[in-house]
């Protein structure tokens, strides 16, 4: 997500001017773009709040987180600062929608007597079939391969917690005494029991943070008949498995944010050391974010003048050799980043 927001955001607004222009007292347009870009990867939508002057224009825009924000049934919004906190509310605070770049001072006073000083929202997405009210982003549709990784990870750390130790079934014939309690309030289950939770690993030391696991058990018992049976599952198909799978679900999540495998670390034997393949998969990304630009473009343009085109992040890319052999030693030189060669007695300006 973070790394698809980068594409979005590429390297600020195309225009240099109208980047560095103040969006509110504190932040530029690339700045605000900047808070934006996280919101477009994550919900493909975002939020503005919008300041006016006396005479009805914008004054100031401001980042709103959009997941505080709902839609009222009359076409205006509330928003609860309190949502995903610790504290969460229902705190539902009325605010009138955006309404262009310009209003009257009459159309500004009716508004400021509805509901006071309150900037107005600005919410932007691609309405469609689909994303109706709000915008749905497309990875929603496999929103169980994102779990399901967060599953995995978790197995993997349950299994490296309990020293890869395979899970077991722990039968007791004959019954243990559950009952007698000894000096100390515990009866024989409970011994038995601590123990076992010590060699599980469930059970470690407050100083030491160690268990008893991977340490021989024994159990005294009267007769044959008495003693625990102990059967295991095979933890070499669970370990692989959990590989197999987990390398696979999380190759589909970069696919279901438009990304390359690749370009999250994973290697391909047709990619590794392959600088073509690695070319391809970021200019593939950078397409790939062509509609939340094309949106914030339009966006923008809709409380601002000027051109909004965001400029295309391109991380890395790729000339063929063929070309390279045409360029003259200081131009292959200035696509590596390094000035001109000094040569003694020429003037290379």
């Amino acid at each position: 997500m973070r790394l698809r927001s980068k594409y979005i955001n590429g390297y600020g607004f195309a225009d240099e001017a109208i980047g560095l222009a103040k969006a509110n007292r504190k932040e530029s347009m690339n700045e605000l773009l900047s808070k934006i870009k996280t919101d477009m990867s994550l919900f493909q939508g975002f939020a503005l709040q919008v300041i006016r002057t006396g005479d009805g224009a914008i004054g100031e825009v401001h980042h709103l987180p959009i997941e505080m924000v709902r839609k009222s049934p009359d076409g205006h919004f509330v928003i609860n600062e309190t949502v995903g906190t610790n504290e969460e509310k229902d705190n539902w605070v009325k605010y009138p929608a955006y309404r262009g770049k310009s209003i009257t001072t009459e159309q500004l006073a009716a508004q400021i007597t509805e509901f006071g000083k309150k900037p107005e929202v600005a919410y932007f997405f691609d309405k469609d079939a689909i994303s109706f009210d709000y915008p749905i982003p497309d990875w929603f549709a496999s929103e169980f391969d994102i779990r399901t990784g967060t599953e995995l990870m978790l197995l993997d750390n349950e299994m490296v917690t309990n020293g890869f130790m395979p899970s077991a079934v722990m039968t007791f014939v004959g019954g243990v005494d559950d009952t007698t309690e000894d000096e100390d309030g515990l009866t024989a289950a409970d011994h038995r029991d601590r123990l076992l939770r010590q060699f599980t690993g469930n059970q470690r030391d407050p100083l030491t943070g160690k268990s008893s696991r991977m340490r021989l058990l024994t159990f005294d018992v009267d007769t044959k008949e008495e003693a625990p049976v102990l059967e295991t599952f095979n933890i070499e198909k669970i370990v692989t498995g959990s590989i197999e799978k987990r390398d696979d679900i999380n190759r589909q999540i970069c696919r279901l944010f438009g990304l390359h495998p690749v370009l999250m670390g994973y290697t391909d034997p047709t990619v590794l050391g392959n600088q073509q393949a690695l070319a391809n998969a970021s200019e593939q990304a950078a397409q790939d974010v062509e509609g939340e630009q094309a949106l914030i473009k339009e966006s923008f343009s809709d409380l601002f003048e000027g051109d909004f085109t965001i400029s295309k992040f391109m991380p890395m890319s790729y000339i063929s050799d063929k070309i390279l052999d045409d360029l003259t030693q200081d131009e292959r030189r200035e696509i590596a980043g390094y000035p001109p060669l000094k040569i003694e007695g020429i003037d290379n300006e």
